[in-house]
């Protein structure tokens, strides 16, 4: 592969397998049957949805899982909204043959990944909100040991 396009579309056919964290650092595990297989790290708004219904999304970061807690010490315990979520959609999906039929990078850095599990189809969505052509909002990394990985905007990847 020579282009993040490329990249992207090559995401096709695999099973995606892992959503969760890093600090605020959305992760996204995608693999085939046999293999490693690639993560996606966006540093920008995400979302996972099911019809209108927004599944998770970056800013439940902010928010608790369990109202009363300080919003500071669930995002440092792991136990926000996002946590919750993300814990869920991951349950779901190594229950599930949740394969991406579709994987589209659009305008601006759009990441639109379709994956459906026996015809109930979600979308991931990642969206760069920043204008600044060298900070970099999301990475794709092929998880073999000594792979490449691609950068959106390709700008922030270069030294």
């Amino acid at each position: 592969m020579t282009s993040v396009t490329e990249a992207v579309q090559a995401l096709r056919g695999l099973r995606l397998t892992e959503v969760r964290r890093v600090a605020n650092i959305v992760i996204v595990v995608v693999r085939p049957d046999g293999g490693t297989g690639w993560t996606i790290h966006a540093q920008c708004p995400f979302r996972v949805v099911h019809g209108d219904v927004i599944l998770l999304g970056s800013r439940d970061m902010n928010w608790p899982r369990d109202r009363g807690t300080d919003r500071d010490e669930a995002f440092e315990n792991g136990t926000t909204k996002f946590d919750a979520q993300a814990e869920f959609l991951t349950g779901r999906f190594a229950e599930g043959d949740f394969r991406v039929t579709g994987a589209k990078l659009g305008p601006g850095g759009e990441v639109v990944l379709e994956a459906t599990n026996d015809g109930d189809p979600i979308r991931l969505e990642i969206f760069p909100d920043c204008s600044g052509p060298w900070i970099e909002s999301w990475r794709l990394f092929a998880l073999d040991e000594g792979a490449g990985s691609y950068v959106y905007p390709e700008a922030a990847g270069r030294d």
